[in-house]
Parts: structure tokens; sequence; C-alpha cells
């Protein structure tokens, strides 16, 4: 193999090595916490509306994973239907934000 097609090859290995990696990147983040088991927790992005929930197990925990970056309220429904507010967070890539339900 000539020097030249020597120096096209290793820099189309590397052009595929970068882009692999930038796609194996994420730009997800997480919120997790303490609740009462049976609770439910709804967050909701406070710029897009974009919602999700997720029941507390029956070891008072939860976590919601993938969720977009930005500012997100909390709020936990309990059981007897009743609202109780947590606090809002902000996300940023790679990270998991900690909120525990007051009671």
């Amino acid at each position: 193999m000539s020097h030249r097609k020597l120096i096209h090859a290793a820099v189309a290995a590397l052009a595929l090595f970068v882009a692999g990696a930038a796609v194996a990147q994420s730009s997800v983040a997480a919120i997790q916490g303490k609740a009462n088991p049976g609770d439910v927790v709804i967050i909701q992005n406070v710029d897009t509306g974009f919602t999700r929930e997720v029941k507390v197990d029956d070891s008072g925990r939860y976590k919601l994973r993938n969720l977009p970056t930005g500012t997100f309220s909390v709020t936990f429904k309990h059981a007897d239907g009743s609202l109780a507010a947590g606090k809002t967070v902000t996300l940023r890539v790679g990270t998991t934000a900690r909120v525990d339900s007051a009671g």
C-alpha cells in the first residue's frame, strides 16, 4: 500500500471513530428520590410542557430516566389525590437530580 493510501485509510478510520463516539454520547438526564410508596411523581418541563409520571415503588423510591435537559417542576400526587409540590430542578446532560417528597 502506498504512503498516500495509508494516510487516507488512517484519516477515514479516525473519522469513523470520532463519529461513533459522538453518537454514543447522550444528551439526557434523570430525576430520582424518595416519597411515600404508591405516590405518583409528576415532572413537567417548565419551558416545553413535556410531562412524565412514575409511581413510587414499595420501598419508597422512584427514578425517571432518559429525560431531556431543562428546568422541571416536580409534584407528588398522594394516594388520597392531594398534591404536594417538590421543587424546581434544572437538569444538565448526564446528571441526576434528587428530589424527595416532604411528606
